[in-house]
């Protein structure tokens, strides 16, 4: 995996929210080749996007079934080469995480379950 991967990601304000937030900044900070996107940046700017795009490929991380990352890069005709539901993946490791301000412990746990994930299926693209 050595081409640039932008990750956008759910910038809600839920505990999931949160946990999603961390997990694409930690990928970014231990990866090269990752950088992690502002979707309220993309969200503001009325016909353009960020310049960290560019070259990128670009992967939306949700973080519920709003999937607004997604849609707000698919209204600036922003093509999206993966999109990564973390409810999901959450879910099937039976975490709960409840803190929307700091990570409680299923958030840590999350946040480290939902990394491995995303490396894995950065792998498919």
């Amino acid at each position: 995996m050595s081409d640039k991967i932008a990750l956008v990601s759910c910038s809600g304000l839920s505990p999931l929210g949160l946990v999603v937030r961390a997990a694409s900044v930690e990928l970014a900070l231990e990866n090269d080749n990752i950088v992690a996107a502002c979707i309220t940046e993309y969200s503001a700017q009325p016909n353009n996007c960020s310049p960290i795009l560019d070259d990128a490929k670009i992967v939306t991380i949700t973080g519920c079934g709003d999937d607004c990352a997604s849609v707000i890069l698919n209204d600036k005709d922003v093509g999206v080469v993966k999109n990564i539901a973390a409810d999901a993946v959450v879910k099937a490791y039976d975490l709960n995480p409840l803190d929307a301000v700091r990570l409680d412990e299923d958030g840590e746990k999350a946040v480290e379950i939902l990394k491995k994930y995303i490396l894995r299926e950065l792998e498919n693209i």
